[in-house]
């Protein structure tokens, strides 16, 4: 079901769907995430097939579950929902109040583009098979993890070897 967000700062018309969109999980995990989206809207100019951009606003708006790594840490993988690639999750950590948030909008036509995914926390590259800095995401995906236990993965995809 898509549903209308608002306007950007440069006229353009924002929508989500709650059936295709990534945000569709982080929406669920942060409950301040949704109307920051909304708030976030009206300040932002949009150009281009493709707009990734993060803010920092003025409220702590959830926890970032994106932490750095090393080899003492235990390290699982497992796909999360409407997502191919495998996440790489790390066990006993804790996530940590942020006040920034992270959009992906992607041009639908003319005036108008779809949230794609937006989450809690600071940009990243995609994990590595995803679009976004393909370059770095091996390098930073091996000294970062996402905390487990804060996001939901589809049942029956965790491992310990790591798929890319």
């Amino acid at each position: 079901m898509r549903e209308f967000l608002g306007k950007t700062k440069d006229g353009k018309s924002v929508f989500y769907d709650s059936e295709s969109s990534h945000a569709a999980t982080h929406f669920a995990d942060a409950p301040k995430l949704f109307d920051a989206v909304r708030k976030t809207i009206p300040a932002i100019e949009v150009q281009g097939n493709l707009v990734r951009i993060e803010k920092s606003l003025d409220e702590v708006v959830g926890n970032s579950d994106l932490v750095k790594t090393d080899e003492s840490d235990e390290i699982v993988y497992a796909k999360r929902p409407y997502r191919t690639q495998y996440a790489r999750f790390v066990k006993g950590r804790v996530a940590t109040p942020t006040s920034w948030i992270t959009l992906d909008l992607r041009k639908v036509k003319e005036g108008e583009y779809n949230i794609y995914t937006a989450f809690v926390g600071r940009l990243t590259p995609s994990f590595p098979g995803g679009d976004h800095l393909p370059e770095q995401s091996k390098d930073f995906w091996s000294k970062h993890a996402l905390v487990w236990g804060t996001q939901e993965i589809i049942p029956g995809t965790e491992t310990i070897e790591c798929p890319w």
